[in-house]
């Protein structure tokens, strides 16, 4: 076993752009081949997906649902105790549940995502869940430095395009950071000299909005170099993004909140965009973020995602609380969306 893990110590996770990737066509029938005796942690729908693809069939499955931790302990109860491997199958779901069990059963994990929309994919790091709820805080969360990952064009490629392309508005929700901090800094509450620090990141994401389209094929479909274009963007995301106290991540807080209130989950990518979307709206600079959504493709809407109206309303109202359980000091829990405020929303989002 070359990957450490631990219940604690998130800071000996590996950084993501050591992850291994390893890209390619017939990749995951070629390693399966080799693999020792193992057990799968998958979604339904993916586990389906995979399967043809397997040389040699796991000796375990586990499908998941959610990332309750209760959950995800009753999976791992479900599967043998002889296996010297897991394989974590699917989206963001599957993977984080697939390094839970990993530790659990003390075996290395191989990941295999289905689809190439989630920092699940490079980051060893997972929450813990209670519900639909994460737990903070995040110096407690545990860590699973997985051997490498898969990324199968021909399995990618099966899935629905838009779950992928989610992707790249997993990235492009940073400018919610620099939005937010825009607007501090004009009314005297961040330092005013941002620009520099700032410049480099509006580039790479413009970048990405007008690179990403050169990728897809004459019908507008995904190819091989679309697939790696979005990996890669989530692969260098770490290094890229905008650290600072004055670049709050309200952005990421508002999917745990939306998926906790309705009771369900939606596609991460997408919410984080939605999220980005709705601080750029709230501090007046939404036009930047929506030009590059549009043009890498991205779905950003309630209409889009099936949303609807009540549910965003109860996110939006527990957000501030969310955000302040978090200590994350946005302009969502400074000046929190009124009702009035969120009809003006609601109606803009749907003018889009």
């Amino acid at each position: 076993m070359t990957g450490t893990r631990g219940w604690i110590g998130m800071e000996n996770s590996r950084p993501a752009r050591d992850v291994e990737l390893r890209y390619g066509h017939g990749l995951l029938r070629e390693e399966s081949e080799k693999w020792p005796r193992y057990a799968v942690v998958a979604t339904k729908t993916a586990w389906k997906a995979t399967q043809p693809y397997l040389v040699n069939q796991p000796t375990g499955i586990g499908i998941v649902t959610h990332l309750d931790w209760d959950h995800l302990e009753d999976t791992t109860q479900s599967l043998p105790d002889d296996i010297d491997l897991v394989v974590g199958i699917g989206g963001g779901t599957a993977l984080d549940a697939s390094k839970y069990v990993a530790i659990k059963k003390d075996v290395p994990l191989i990941l295999v995502p289905t689809i190439v929309s989630t920092g699940a994919i490079i980051h060893g790091v997972f929450a813990k869940w209670k519900g639909r709820n994460a737990v903070p805080p995040v110096s407690e969360w545990p860590y699973c430095n997985f051997e490498h990952a898969l990324i199968d064009y021909d399995l990618v490629r099966e899935a629905p395009a838009n779950l992928s392309v989610a992707g790249l508005g997993d990235v492009l929700c940073g400018f919610a950071g620099i939005a937010e901090w825009r607007y501090a800094a004009e009314r005297g509450l961040a330092p005013t000299d941002y620009q520099d620090t700032v410049s480099p990141i509006l580039g790479y994401f413009e970048s990405l909005a007008s690179e990403f389209p050169k990728t897809l094929d004459d019908a507008g479909g995904l190819t091989d170099e679309s697939v790696k274009f979005i990996m890669t963007a989530i692969h260098e995301r770490d290094d890229r993004m905008l650290r600072s106290e004055h670049a709050p991540g309200a952005d990421h807080v508002f999917p745990i909140t939306l998926e906790n209130v309705a009771n369900r989950g939606f596609i991460h990518g997408e919410l984080c965009a939605l999220g980005a979307l709705i601080v750029a709206w709230k501090v007046g600079q939404p036009d930047e973020l929506i030009d590059w959504l549009d043009r890498a493709q991205v779905r950003y809407t309630p209409a889009q995602m099936g949303m609807t109206r009540d549910e965003l309303k109860a996110a939006i109202d527990a957000l501030p609380a969310d955000l302040d359980s978090r200590e994350v000091n946005s302009v969502l829990n400074r000046e929190p969306i009124t009702s009035s405020e969120f009809d003006d929303l609601w109606e803009y989002l749907a003018a889009i």
